[in-house]
Order: C-alpha cells, then sequence, then structure tokens
C-alpha cells in the first residue's frame, strides 16, 4: 500500500493553501467572533449589536456565495440573528427521541437523534475536501 493512501481507498491529500474569497471568509469570522462575544459579555438585553453582527455574517455570506460551515449555521436564529449561547438566549431539551432548542424569539429547531447514527452532512465527511 502506497504511504498516501489510507486502509479503505481514499487518497490523502494536503488541503489547499489557497482559499477562494479569503478575505469574505476572513470578515464572516471576525463577525461571528463578535457577535458571541457580545452576546456572552455584552451588557444589552436585546443584544442589539450581536444581532446586527451576525445579519452582517449572513448578509456576507449570501452576497458572496461564501457558505458557512453547518455548525455555524446551527448557532444562529433564522428568525432573530441571534447567536444561540445555552441559558443565555436559547434553552433545549430532549423530546421525543428529538433534540429541541428555543430561541428567546420563540423560534424551535428540532434535530433528530439516534436515528441513523454513522449520518454526517456533506461538510463533514472526510472523503470531501473543503477549500477552507
Amino acid at each position: 500500500m502506497a504511504k498516501n493512501q489510507i486502509e479503505n481507498g481514499v487518497l490523502l491529500t494536503n488541503p489547499p493553501r489557497t482559499v477562494g474569497n479569503r478575505d469574505h471568509f476572513q470578515r464572516m469570522n471576525y463577525l461571528y467572533q463578535l457577535a458571541f462575544w457580545q452576546t456572552v459579555d455584552g451588557h444589552d438585553s436585546e443584544q442589539a449589536l450581536a444581532r446586527l453582527y451576525a445579519k452582517n455574517m449572513d448578509l456576507v455570506s449570501k452576497r458572496t456565495r461564501a457558505e458557512m460551515l453547518p455548525h455555524i449555521k446551527r448557532t444562529i436564529c433564522k428568525r432573530c440573528k441571534r447567536v444561540l449561547v445555552p441559558l443565555r438566549t436559547m434553552q433545549m431539551g430532549m423530546h421525543k427521541s428529538a433534540f429541541e432548542m428555543q430561541c428567546v424569539c420563540g423560534k424551535k429547531r428540532k434535530f433528530a437523534v439516534g436515528l441513523n447514527k454513522g449520518y454526517r452532512c456533506y461538510a463533514e465527511r472526510e472523503e470531501n475536501l473543503l477549500s477552507m
């Protein structure tokens, strides 16, 4: 077996050094960090500034077609654009084999648990190289 292959035949390669739209990804990363820290450390009860940062991050993502990773998308409420922080901006619980998250605005999201234990979304699969 060649040294750059693994047992199931998937060829291991180094990730690309260049990223398309690198400046957009850096801007989205910076906006997400600002929104998160404003939510955690901010004194504003409505988190207006944090919500503005998250909304701007979403707009940059849509206008430049620089896709956010699924685990980043799951931490932002789709209705009010709040960063979802447990016990601060959202409540969570288990209901009938589904994990449920409820934002302060009332939006609920449910994720099925235990149906297909080996399921991974496209961005989380090891055979797919993402240029990030």
